[in-house]
């Protein structure tokens, strides 16, 4: 089985502690936290399995009302749930120091592309699934979670990136915001139209201006392209041929020869202008959407980012949250079942996992549920990602032998857009230092 090899090996070791020595830069899904560990008390009676979470913000809020429903509903009898969430930059050290110990939770939240990393460390749940277990999901998620046979998680969501944009800076530039645009022409013509008739920017390809931001850009774009970031055995980088190049080229033309864009990468400086009214079109993932329909009055939608230049198919970057079953040698199997079980249930059972916090739920009842297809973000954005997801349109970080959500590792990007470095220079520094990594890799 893929969990039996020691946790202490030298290789397993190694690469761990090169993934979460960084944990705190990963901003694999725009959830983090810098607070103390809090919890929801447990009865002293019955079963209580111990959950691990990392959300802050709204997806913090959302997950605490989730663990407080199963534990007032009770729909497993006398089990209860003890939440624990501790802070995003501590998460997966704390995580690892606990498995290696031996003193794992019973299930806990992990992004899918770490899951490789962990995988030796982690209890496949084949043994323990509900009869037809496979079919309470969207089939492209229940896929992603599965590794050498054994599906080492349960996805709680997907999470793309899609592209959030102005409506009333649209109708200002004279651009119809219900038909935004489908491809690269399209795309400039609206770019074009906002710089020239608006006092607004145009685009931003992340509102926080970040090498991860960056990076889920520029691998939508990439793969839109035809390119990909590695070979498949993950010996060579692949990222600075043509299809990369010409990303790379676009990075620099936004804030340059087209103009849509200041080359500014102070920090979050694109998401302040965004909902300033002061930048018309930016990238960001499904929460994004939660926040601002938080805002009074601001009128937004979200449209599929395919419009990268020299398209040859539809795809966008795309992560998900996971519920992991660690290893814990003093966890009986009934125990066992019934964390399954109340996975199941949260993974299941909670399509306000979507209306509150904004993310795809993976879980085919949540999705075609009443108050998720009721929700004001479906028709601005829950059901476009849903398409994106059905139609296995979704481009996930591949599983590296080295930390690829280091964000350090991918400082070129924010350089090249900050006219720091030619976009050649860029992508040649970058590639060097990347395969450097890749090469070091036992």
């Amino acid at each position: 089985m893929a969990f039996t090899e020691g946790v202490n090996s030298p290789m397993t070791r190694r690469r761990l502690l090169g993934t979460i020595g960084a944990a705190g830069s990963l901003g694999l899904s725009g959830c983090s936290s810098r607070n103390v560990i809090l919890g929801n008390a447990a009865d002293a009676s019955g079963t209580t399995i111990q959950f691990w979470t990392l959300f802050s913000g709204g997806d913090g809020a959302t997950m605490k009302s989730i663990v407080s429903r199963f534990n007032e509903e009770r729909p497993l009898g006398d089990v209860r749930i003890d939440r624990q969430r501790i802070p995003w930059d501590d998460y997966y050290t704390k995580l690892y120091t606990a498995l290696v110990a031996d003193k794992g939770p019973d299930i806990a939240i992990m992004h899918q592309a770490l899951m490789g990393r962990f995988r030796r460390m982690l209890v496949p749940y084949n043994p323990y699934l509900s009869d037809s277990a496979a079919d309470k999901y969207v089939a492209t998620l229940w896929d992603r979670m599965r590794f050498d046979g054994d599906q080492l998680s349960l996805p709680l969501d997907a999470h793309p990136i899609g592209m959030y944009y102005n409506r009333s800076l649209f109708e200002e530039a004279g651009l119809d915001p219900d038909s935004p645009p489908s491809n690269f022409r399209e795309f400039k013509r609206a770019c074009d139209a906002v710089t020239e008739k608006t006092d607004a920017h145009a685009f931003a390809p992340t509102p926080y201006l970040d090498p991860i931001g960056m990076l889920r850009t520029f691998i939508a774009f990439d793969e839109q392209r035809g390119g990909e970031l590695f070979t498949d055995d993950m010996t060579r980088v692949t990222f600075d041929d043509q299809a990369g190049m010409g990303t790379a080229q676009l990075f620099g033309e936004i804030t340059g020869k087209y103009g849509w864009d200041i080359p500014n990468t102070s920090e979050n400086r694109a998401d302040i202008a965004f909902q300033d009214d002061n930048l018309a079109m930016t990238m960001n993932g499904t929460w994004y959407a939660a926040v601002l329909e938080s805002l009074d009055g601001f009128d937004w939608s979200m449209f599929k980012p395919f419009v990268a230049p020299g398209k040859k198919r539809d795809i966008t970057q795309s992560g998900s949250h996971t519920v992991i079953l660690p290893r814990n040698p003093y966890r009986d199997r009934e125990k066992t079942q019934t964390a399954v079980r109340a996975a199941e249930w949260i993974t299941q059972k909670n399509p306000v996992w979507g209306t509150r916090a904004g993310h795809l739920p993976a879980a085919k009842d949540a999705l075609n549920s009443k108050a998720l297809r009721d929700s004001s973000l479906w028709p601005k954005s829950l059901s476009k990602f849903f398409e994106m997801a059905s139609d296995d349109q979704l481009a996930y970080l591949p599983r590296t032998p080295f930390n690829v959500n280091n964000s350090s590792t991918w400082g070129f990007f924010p350089d090249i857009y900050a006219h720091n470095v030619s976009p050649r220079a860029g992508m040649q520094r970058g590639a060097t230092s990347i395969q450097r990594l890749i090469n070091d890799v036992d």
